[in-house]
């Protein structure tokens, strides 16, 4: 069929566990077809949306969007991987605003206050913040209402945002579940909820906050007249990776959501340059210089903007200290940062006052805002995961872009998995799980063969059992 795109899109409980196991394949099922033609209006976006697209300089969808606008106009649960930079938040937030237009005009006119009928989760108040700013842009067309709540502002002025009736509510897990105990926001009215960055609300700590909030939300809603009978609310979890504890959390909670995997999400752009530079430990500050270049007389470094990645608060503190010293107009942007203050440096490396942007993975996720043809690996990232997430801060959209990662020797294997990933056009990030899952096996038999003695005490120290305390165990007696 010509003009037509292939779309893989499986229920969850059969076929999702399967595509991101490393050991198994997808399952053998023929796809249906979905046929793709022209802009947004082609993809039964209405003439409003696309009006208000257009003023932000918007006129044609890019390939995710035209694969999945459709799927989530139709109010299917989806599960969403694609790669950063990819376009996701545009693909999550059109529908869903078209859908909450279509169901305002239904009910005939606005809800309640206290009672959302769509709410966007991110793991960060900057991520907030942003998705935020574009849900606005979009809203002006509509006359659709937008509130945000997150850490790090005082209760009373979010309080009077939800005093408020309120289409869409952008907000981090931890906050809302804040305001929910306090009885200032109520979920009964959500019909779409989004889960965005999920993997890294995992890493963050909000696990219990996403049960929580997921416990109420996944409810039956067919006794509700604005709803079809049987019909429940719609969720979209969303990401580039989607981690073990994200699997179980849709186990739970989405066992009926579809998925959809764009082809390549864990490979990176073929617009990105990636260059490696070998080094010792102890070298690596005047390797950073060297890469940098002298700045100019208003700090920016001969390479140009700079997002500069460390693995630890400590790391990044060393490195903003010392180019500070060298002369360099710099940005410090990690977790130990108050966020006010981390905000500020934010927008003053956004505005293009600071040159180098010094952070950890705090800023390898999700946001939007960061123009810059270079990105500096300092610490090379502990996972291919991370390093897939890093690399996305730039080469965003189809532009060009380059990562420079300085890699020490305990770097190597990682490097070396996947560089081997790229060339072959396979999964980095499966790349990187089998290649820790080989030199953790390594570990473990270099231990056993080096120090056979320890072994004798070693499963019992750690609470393990030995061989003979199993056996012991299989007769009834406890292990001593």
């Amino acid at each position: 069929m010509k003009g037509c795109s292939i779309l893989l899109l499986l229920p969850y409980a059969t076929s999702y566990w399967l595509s991101f196991n490393t050991k198994h394949p997808l399952p053998s099922r023929r796809p249906p077809i979905v046929c793709v033609a022209g802009g947004f209006g082609a993809l039964g976006v209405r003439e409003d949306v696309t009006d208000a697209l257009a003023t932000l300089g918007i006129t044609a969808p890019n390939e995710l969007q035209s694969k999945a606008i459709p799927i989530l106009a139709g109010r299917a649960s989806v599960i969403l991987g694609a790669q950063t930079g990819s376009g996701k938040t545009l693909t999550y937030l059109l529908p869903i605003m078209q859908n909450l237009k279509i169901d305002e005009e239904a009910r005939g006119g606005r809800g309640r206050p206290r009672r959302p009928h769509a709410i966007v989760l991110l793991p960060t108040r900057e991520l907030s913040l942003q998705v935020r700013d574009v849900s606005r842009s979009l809203s002006k067309q509509l006359k659709l209402s937008v509130a945000s709540i997150h850490g790090g502002v005082p209760d009373g002025p979010q309080k009077r945002q939800l005093d408020m009736p309120i289409d869409l509510l952008v907000a981090t897990p931890g906050r809302l579940v804040h305001h929910l105990e306090r009885g200032n926001v109520f979920l009964g009215s959500v019909r779409y909820v989004v889960l965005d960055e999920v993997d890294t609300m995992f890493e963050a700590g909000f696990g219990g906050e996403l049960d929580q909030i997921l416990s109420i939300t996944t409810r039956n809603v067919s006794a509700d007249k604005r709803t079809e009978g049987g019909q429940r609310v719609q969720h979209l979890a969303v990401g580039a990776t989607h981690p073990e504890a994200a699997l179980a959390l849709y186990k739970r909670w989405l066992s009926g959501a579809q998925q959809l995997l764009l082809a390549n999400h864990h490979s990176l752009p073929a617009t990105l340059d990636q260059r490696f530079i070998s080094c010792s430990a102890d070298a690596k500050m005047p390797a950073l210089r060297e890469l940098l270049g002298p700045p100019d007389e208003h700090g920016r470094p001969s390479l140009g903007r700079v997002v500069l990645f460390c693995n630890s608060q400590q790391s990044a503190r060393f490195v903003d200290h010392s180019l500070v010293e060298e002369g360099y107009a710099t940005s410090n942007y990690h977790g130990a940062v108050p966020a006010n203050t981390r905000a500020a440096n934010f927008e003053t490396f956004c505005a293009g006052g600071a040159h180098v942007l010094v952070t950890t993975d705090l800023a390898a996720r999700g946001l939007d805002k960061l123009d810059v043809a270079h990105v500096v690996h300092f610490d090379f990232p502990k996972s291919a995961s991370d390093y897939v997430h890093r690399c996305g801060r730039t080469a965003r959209a189809g532009a060009r872009g380059t990562v420079h990662s300085l890699v020490t020797k305990h770097d190597a294997e990682l490097v070396r998995a996947i560089r081997a990933a790229n060339k072959a056009g396979k999964d980095v990030v499966m790349a990187g799980d089998e290649q820790k899952r080989i030199a953790k096996q390594r570990g473990l038999i270099e231990f056993k063969s080096a120090r056979p003695e320890a072994m004798a005490t070693f499963p019992t120290s750690y609470g393990l059992s030995s061989p003979s305390a199993r056996k012991k165990n299989a007769r009834g007696k406890k292990t001593p």
